[in-house]
Order: C-alpha cells, then sequence, then structure tokens
C-alpha cells in the first residue's frame, strides 16, 4: 500500500491554531479566514452561538479559554488558549472572499475593551431575537449550524439533545429547499420526509415510497424501513424488503424483493439503502401482520448503499481518538503507537476533507490516488508547500 507522510501537514494545522496574531488588530480582522477543521468549526459555533445567547455580557478571555477550548496544564498553554480564542473571535467577524459576513451579521465586538481589557462583550447588530426579519439564507445557515451540533461527538449527549430540541423548533421557518446542504458543517439539513420515515420505524409500519433511483429514474415501491444513518454527511435509510406477506392486498404489486447478488458483500439485496433525500414522497402504511426485520448492525448495512467504493487505509498517531468511533463501517488494527484504519467509502473528496481535518493525527494515508487529492487541495487550502515531502511506501 502506498502512504503519503502528513506530519508536515499536521504542523501546519497545529501552527494555524497556535497563530498567536502578531500583527495590528484591524489587519488580523481584515484577514481572510483558512480552511477550518471540523474542532474549529465545532468551536466556533458553539462560541457564536453562547455570546449571542448572552448578549451585551462581559466574559474575560481566559475565561472563555478555558470553557471552550479547555482547563490549561500551564501559564503558557493558557496564553496559548486565550490567543486561538481570539483568532475564533477575528474569524467569526471576518468578511469571507464572496463578500458575506460570518458572526458580524449576529452580534457585534467591543473591540476596545477586548484589546485594552481582554474582555469580550458582544453587543446585538443584527438582532437574534426578531428571527422573522432574518433572511432565508441565514436562517438556513443557523438552522445547518445547530443541527450539526446535534451531530457533533465532541459534544455530550445532553447538549447534543439540547441542539437538535432547538433544531426542530427552528427547521419550521426554512422553506423546503432552501439550502439543503451547507458545507460548513459537512451535514446535510434533515430531509424533508426523514420525519415520515421515522415515524415508520417507531410504530414497526410500511411505508410506501416515490423515489429517484441512481439513474434519476422515479420509482415506487413499499418497504419495511429499518435504520436511519448518517454516513460522510448523508442521510441514509436502510429498508427491508421482503414484505409481501405483510403489505396490504392493493399494495402488494408495489412489493419488490430483488435476490440480485450485492457484488459488495456477495449477499442477496434483499436489503436496499439509499438516500432519503431521494424520496419525494412517503405515505405509512399499517402492515397486516407484524413485520419481522433481522437486526443488522450499521456497519453491515452500510455496505448495501453502494457496490464499487474506494478503500482506504490511514495511520493514526495515537489508539483511542473521537473521530475515529464516529466512521462507520471501520476496520481498526494496532499499528505502532496508534491504530491502521481500513474503510470503504463512495465519497472521495468527503475522505480527503476528513483527513485534512484531523491531519494532527493521520500519519500516513493510502491510496496514492487519494494521497495526490489530499496534497493539492491541502497545498490549496492550507498554503502547504509539500514538494519535497518524504513518500513513504510501505
Amino acid at each position: 500500500e502506498d502512504y503519503v507522510e502528513q506530519d508536515d501537514l499536521s504542523q501546519n494545522s497545529s501552527d494555524d491554531n497556535q497563530d498567536l496574531s502578531d500583527s495590528e488588530p484591524d489587519k488580523s480582522r481584515q484577514k481572510k479566514a483558512s480552511f477550518q477543521t471540523g474542532s474549529e468549526v465545532d468551536r466556533r459555533l458553539r462560541l457564536m452561538l453562547f455570546l449571542s445567547a448572552h448578549l451585551g455580557e462581559e466574559f474575560p478571555l481566559d475565561e472563555l479559554a478555558v470553557r471552550f477550548i479547555g482547563k490549561p496544564k500551564s501559564e503558557d498553554e493558557l496564553r496559548r488558549f486565550v490567543a486561538i480564542l481570539h483568532k475564533d473571535i477575528n474569524t467569526l467577524t471576518t468578511v469571507s472572499d464572496d463578500g458575506e459576513m460570518a458572526g458580524s451579521q449576529f452580534f457585534d465586538i467591543d473591540w476596545s475593551l477586548l484589546e485594552a481589557e481582554g474582555i469580550v462583550s458582544a453587543t446585538n447588530s443584527l438582532g437574534l431575537e426578531r428571527l422573522a426579519g432574518v433572511s432565508q439564507q441565514y436562517m438556513s445557515m443557523l438552522t445547518a449550524s445547530v443541527n450539526y451540533l446535534a451531530h457533533s461527538p465532541l459534544l455530550p449527549v445532553e447538549q447534543r439533545d439540547q441542539a437538535k430540541a432547538l433544531y426542530m423548533r427552528l427547521r419550521r421557518h426554512v422553506r423546503p429547499g432552501e439550502t439543503p446542504w451547507l458545507s460548513l458543517t459537512g451535514y446535510e439539513v434533515e430531509p424533508r420526509n426523514c420525519s415520515i420515515v421515522r415515524s415508520a420505524i417507531n410504530a414497526g409500519a410500511l411505508i410506501d415510497m416515490e423515489y429517484t433511483d441512481g439513474a434519476g429514474r422515479t420509482r415506487r415501491k413499499v418497504v419495511a424501513p429499518s435504520k436511519i444513518f448518517v454516513d460522510e454527511g448523508v442521510y441514509y435509510v436502510a429498508v427491508w424488503t421482503d414484505v409481501e406477506n405483510q403489505a396490504p392486498e392493493d399494495k402488494r404489486s408495489l412489493v419488490a424483493k430483488d435476490t440480485s447478488i450485492n457484488k459488495a458483500n456477495g449477499l442477496p439485496r434483499i436489503w436496499q439503502v439509499l438516500r432519503v433525500a431521494r424520496i419525494e414522497h412517503a405515505e405509512v402504511i399499517t402492515p397486516v401482520c407484524p413485520v419481522e426485520i433481522p437486526d443488522v448492525p450499521i456497519s453491515e448495512l452500510r455496505k448495501w448503499s453502494f457496490d464499487n467504493g474506494t478503500q482506504t487505509c490511514f495511520i493514526t498517531d495515537e489508539p483511542d481518538l473521537n473521530f475515529l468511533k464516529s466512521l462507520s463501517g471501520a476496520t481498526v488494527e494496532p499499528c505502532g503507537s496508534g491504530v491502521k484504519v481500513h474503510l470503504t467509502v463512495c465519497s472521495d473528496s468527503w475522505f480527503v476533507a476528513f483527513c485534512i481535518a484531523h491531519a494532527r493525527h493521520i500519519k500516513a494515508v493510502s491510496p496514492e490516488t487519494l494521497r495526490t487529492m489530499i496534497i493539492a487541495r491541502a497545498q490549496r487550502e492550507l498554503s502547504v508547500d509539500h514538494s519535497d515531502s518524504p513518500i513513504v511506501e510501505n
């Protein structure tokens, strides 16, 4: 297998977090935002929502650093945490390349107080309490941001549940089809038929669905939905198709049990996995008798979502990393001081972004095709020169 050493990339990613912003404050606020890792996006979203909820209050930078980054082990580490948080605030109030604003649309920072005394005070600029006056673009951004927090493995379960409750309230104010995907978060906004499919799962019912297949054709089928899961930022539903005996008589013509063999796992396609966003219409149907669905883990169901994925592998510097726990279908084995992770992916671009986001802990990546894509994107987005990076064949 071919690997690319990621040490230089990791160092640059770490340096990005440790930037002490020695330049003048005004210049640092005008600096364009660089590529943000998943943990940086997570922290900055939580910071933005926290300040928005405490408008007019004053918070010392060192207290915010402990709240959002962690308890420092030394004075030097505290200074570094404060510098990181200062940079977060700069990033949240920086004009992006396309002229749009980020956090400054939701609050203004008292810069003189921040620079003189190290105290953060956010005042209202747009008015979060007047959500009816917020444009659809920003309502969509806020809704998708909260949705991201609801899925974030970096947050405890209680806070994820709170974010999910807020997301369900905000989602009512976003028109269907408005900004369904947000690159800031890497997560789809929950597709419109997700709640119908979920209710059928909870009730042990069938659904009569119209959906678009991979070739763009509209199909109709009666199935038993089993599980909804998020993979590579996209919502999928696994459905059981062997339901002819359970379907009402007038719906049995819509039952189609596919017994052809799936090349990915050598098993019949009685299971079907499709993107929830492809379901155009869904109606819950009460079965004439209980549906017995085999209990299959998501890691196994995932193999039904594609026939031809990319076999990838990467090596980490530590064994117990949080971001590894969210990888569906990954095979992990010890390797040196860390682990070797084997993963089949259907989105190469997602895997490239994943490796860059976690570059601090990823030492090597395979195959060579993705290695080239990672270097190209890192050079473009992190301004890293890898012309003399060592390439290891292992």
